[in-house]
């Protein structure tokens, strides 16, 4: 999924939330359920990890990291939320297991063996069951989540 989409549904979690511990929880998980559903995104991975198509992974992942840049400033200036720390603290949830991917990429720690296991086990249970969408589909779907979503901001 875009980064965008799981901040989206970190910062409504966390306006749901009564603490910045469930928050941040409700955040990890929602970023897992999300992941599970296929959004065309698979094969990038693979050929990113490959040395193929590195520009293009690299071109997805920084357009969606402006874009959700962008979007969680916006978040934070409607003033919408009551309780900041909360938002804040969803945001962080479900952000978080794709910046560790992205640290597990760029450095390789051992410590995160079993992280990078985990988060593509979530990523790509149904995909490796069914199949994935194309890509073109999964940004239009993945769009159309955004959209949504917003909406419940």
């Amino acid at each position: 999924m875009f980064l965008a989409t799981h901040a989206v549904a970190g910062a409504i979690i966390g306006r749901a939330a009564p603490d910045p511990i469930t928050a941040f929880l409700g955040g990890l998980v929602s970023h897992f359920l999300m992941d599970m559903v296929p959004h065309g995104d698979a094969h990038l991975y693979e050929s990113y990890r490959n040395n193929q198509k590195v520009k293009t992974a690299l071109a997805y992942v920084t357009l969606d990291a402006v874009l959700t840049v962008y979007l969680i400033i916006g978040i934070r200036e409607t003033h919408m939320f009551d309780d900041g720390m909360n938002v804040s603290a969803g945001i962080v949830g479900g952000l978080l297991p794709d910046m560790l991917i992205g640290v597990y990429n760029l450095f390789k720690p051992k410590w995160l063996d079993w992280f990078h296991d985990l988060h593509f086990f979530f990523h790509n249970y149904i995909v490796d069951r069914k199949r994935d969408i194309t890509f073109t589909a999964g940004v239009v779907m993945q769009v159309a989540i955004l959209i949504l979503l917003n909406t419940r901001i």
